[in-house]
C-alpha cells in the first residue's frame, strides 16, 4: 500500500471523506519522513473535524426542546449566510435548521464559481445566492488564496503563518479589486434568525456595517481568530467588545482549531488555539426571539438547558400577560 493509498483510508475511516489536496500531500510527507503512519493517525484523532464527528455522534436529545420551541413559531426561518460557498467534507453551521421549519437562506460570496458550485448542489426554493463581497461599502482587494476557503480582503500574514502546519503552505495565487457592500444596504428589513460569518478576518468590518441587521438578528455564529493569521486583522477580542455593545452574549466557542509548530522533530501536537468559531446570543425580551434562539440552542448547538431557559422566559412573558 502506498502512503497515498494509507492515507486516504484513514481519512475515510476516521473523517468519513476522502483527503483533501493538502491534507493528502502533507500526511503522506509525513509517513515519507518518519516511516511513521501513527503520526498521521494521531494528527487525524487530534482533528477538530474528528473531534466534532465524534460529538455530532454522542449528541444530547434535545427532541422536547425543538419540539416545544418550534410550536411557539408561525413563519419560516430566515438564515442569513456571508461567506457561503461550500466547503468540502464539512456541513453548513445551520445544517439541522434545514429539516425542521421552512428556511429563507440568503447566501454571499463574491467567488462567483463557488456559488454556482453550491447551487447546483443544494438548490431549493428558499436559498437565494448572490456574488457580493459584503463589508463596509467601500472598494478593497480581495486575495484570492490556493485554499480558496482562506481568500480575504486582508493579505496573508506569511512571518506568522509560515510556523504552522498547513498555514505555512497557504498563498495568494491572484487578486481583484471588489467593491463590497453594506449588509444593511443590500438585505431587506426583517428577522435575522442566524447569521452566520465566515469572511477570514473581515467579519468586524462587516459587522460594523450591519447595526440595523444586528439589531433584528436572534443569533451570531461568527469565525474568530486568536492570532493574526492575516495582516491587519482585528481578533476576538475586538468582534467581541463590539457585539457586547450591542447586547450581544457569548455562548460558545465551538470547534477549536490548534496547529502544531513547524520543528525539527517533526512532532505534531496541536499546542496552538489560532481560531474557532463563536456564537452569541441577542439579549432580548421578545417572546418570538427567545422562542427562534431556544430552537437554534437545542437543534443546532445540542445545549438543552439554554433552551429550556429560554422557553421558560417565553412562558414567563405569556404568563405576565395573561
Amino acid at each position: 500500500m502506498t502512503p497515498e493509498e494509507l492515507v486516504e483510508k484513514l481519512y475515510l475511516v476516521c473523517l468519513g471523506r476522502s483527503a483533501d489536496p493538502s491534507g493528502l500531500v502533507n500526511a503522506t510527507d509525513v509517513i515519507r519522513s518518519t516511516n511513521d503512519p501513527t503520526l498521521v493517525l494521531k494528527s487525524i484523532l487530534d482533528s477538530p473535524e474528528y473531534a466534532a464527528r465524534i460529538s455530532r455522534s454522542r449528541a444530547v436529545d434535545c427532541g422536547r426542546e425543538v419540539g416545544q420551541a418550534v410550536a411557539l413559531l408561525d413563519r419560516r426561518l430566515r438564515i442569513v449566510d456571508i461567506g457561503a460557498q461550500s466547503l468540502a467534507g464539512e456541513s453548513h453551521s445551520y445544517a439541522a435548521l434545514l429539516g425542521i421549519l421552512g428556511v429563507q437562506v440568503v447566501g454571499f460570496d463574491p467567488l462567483r464559481e463557488k456559488l454556482l458550485e453550491r447551487a447546483d448542489k443544494e438548490a431549493f426554493p428558499g436559498l437565494t445566492l448572490l456574488p457580493f463581497a459584503i463589508g463596509d461599502g467601500s472598494s478593497h482587494t480581495l486575495h484570492i488564496n490556493n485554499d480558496d476557503s482562506t481568500s480575504s480582503l486582508f493579505p496573508l500574514n506569511g512571518a506568522h503563518n509560515s510556523c504552522f502546519d498547513h498555514l505555512a503552505t497557504l498563498r495568494a495565487i491572484r487578486t481583484e479589486e471588489v467593491t463590497t457592500r453594506r449588509l444593511d444596504d443590500v438585505l431587506p428589513e426583517g428577522p435575522v434568525d442566524f447569521l452566520k460569518l465566515d469572511v477570514q478576518g473581515s467579519e468586524l468590518m462587516v459587522l460594523q456595517a450591519a447595526e440595523r441587521t444586528l439589531s433584528q438578528t436572534a443569533v451570531v455564529h461568527c469565525e474568530v481568530e486568536f492570532s493574526p493569521i492575516y495582516v491587519n486583522q482585528p481578533l476576538f477580542p475586538s468582534v467581541h467588545e463590539f457585539l457586547t455593545s450591542h447586547n450581544f452574549v457569548l455562548i460558545d466557542l465551538l470547534i477549536p482549531n490548534r496547529y502544531h509548530y513547524i520543528v525539527p522533530s517533526g512532532r505534531s501536537t496541536q499546542d496552538r488555539l489560532l481560531w474557532a468559531d463563536a456564537v452569541f446570543f441577542h439579549e432580548t425580551s421578545d417572546s418570538e426571539t427567545l422562542a427562534v434562539q431556544a430552537l437554534i440552542a437545542a437543534s443546532v448547538y445540542k445545549k438543552p438547558t439554554l433552551a429550556e431557559h429560554l422557553l421558560e422566559r417565553v412562558r414567563s412573558n405569556a404568563a405576565q400577560i395573561s
